[in-house]
């Protein structure tokens, strides 16, 4: 593996800090803040999606100077996040994306019909892998060495048959076609492992290892599974038709980010838990008055069930949870 980045001289370091988390060595939280370098303009990062319509120089050359402009802090490290939408892993599966030019990033459209009859695989001769590996042949010409790319969030499970079925759809189709149901989900599953590996390759993540989009870092393969669509089934649903793809995800890697969305996931945090490749929860409260919540019971609950948790905040409210965590 190789152990130096220009923009984070310390990576060697910072690696073996991330390897003790991962094997339980810590005794205390990771921290890790980006914060403007002294003496510099800093430059923002590039907005989400950048590169979607292969615009691949203006957005490395951006990300460069983004990170000669920034000071990456604890176990913070330079990383470029390489995706084109939150249904990216639905397009490499032969969703079109389109993008409404509101907000960055594209959407998937539905195309699967007939589920019954349905052939979910993955695509590398498809439009997004292709636009995918160019953009991060591109991004590793210019950036090896320097900083990490991470690669797309791999959302599978229901939320990726959601994305090509369509939600109305697939809520008919888990009570009058369960069935079918399994068998996609199969489908996705199988696709999941060869996207999985394929990114293992094109990123060489056995040398540089691999981060996930909120900045987790391991010397192997990490990526977040999740399942945003839990929030419209129940928990035997839950049971039945996520976790067994959800098992199946993590065995794909070496540790697993969780990411939990919204108060309607909840229900579910005791199942998620159950996995012992899931190694940390990353809480999302929502939109609205959730965000302003006092979720200490959920943190509390997390910890009970054996769970790290990916928790962020203002300068003041992390040394407050890094002082609890240590126990003042």
């Amino acid at each position: 593996m190789s152990d130096s980045l220009a923009f984070k001289t310390d990576f060697s370091d910072v690696r073996r800090r991330w390897d003790d988390f991962w094997a339980g060595r810590n005794r205390c939280p990771l921290l890790a803040a980006v914060t403007d370098k002294a003496g510099t303009t800093p430059v923002p990062k590039p907005q989400y999606a950048a590169g979607a319509e292969g615009d691949f120089g203006p957005v490395i050359e951006q990300t460069l100077e983004w990170a000669a402009t920034h000071e990456f802090l604890g176990e913070a490290l330079p990383f470029y996040y390489l995706e084109f939408s939150s249904t990216h892993f639905a397009a490499l599966l032969g969703g079109e994306l389109t993008f409404s030019g509101e907000e960055p990033g594209g959407w998937s459209q539905p195309f699967v019909g007939d589920l019954e009859r349905a052939e979910l695989r993955f695509r590398p001769e498809g439009k997004w892998w292709r636009r995918t590996a160019e953009f991060a042949r591109a991004l590793r010409r210019a950036c090896d060495g320097k900083l990490l790319i991470a690669a797309p969030t791999l959302v599978a499970n229901l939320d990726a048959l959601a994305a090509v079925r369509g939600s109305e759809e697939l809520a008919l189709d888990l009570v009058e076609r369960p069935a079918a149901v399994h068998r996609a989900l199969r489908q996705i599953t199988d696709a999941h492992r060869e996207i999985a590996r394929a990114l293992w390759e094109l990123l060489d993540q056995p040398r540089w290892g691999s981060i996930t989009r909120h900045g987790m870092y391991s010397s192997g393969r990490i990526n977040v599974p999740q399942c945003d669509y839990s929030c419209m089934i129940s928990s035997p649903m839950f049971e039945e038709f996520v976790i067994p793809s959800l098992r199946e995800e993590v065995a794909n890697l070496d540790v697993a980010e969780y990411h939990l969305d919204g108060p309607g996931a909840i229900r579910h945090l005791e199942a998620v838990c159950s996995l012992p490749g899931i190694r940390v929860i990353q809480w999302q409260p929502g939109a609205g008055n959730a965000q302003d919540a006092d979720w200490s019971w959920l943190h509390r609950r997390i910890d009970e069930l054996g769970k790290g948790q990916v928790r962020g905040g203002t300068p003041r409210k992390v040394l407050e949870d890094w002082r609890g965590s240590r126990g003042g």
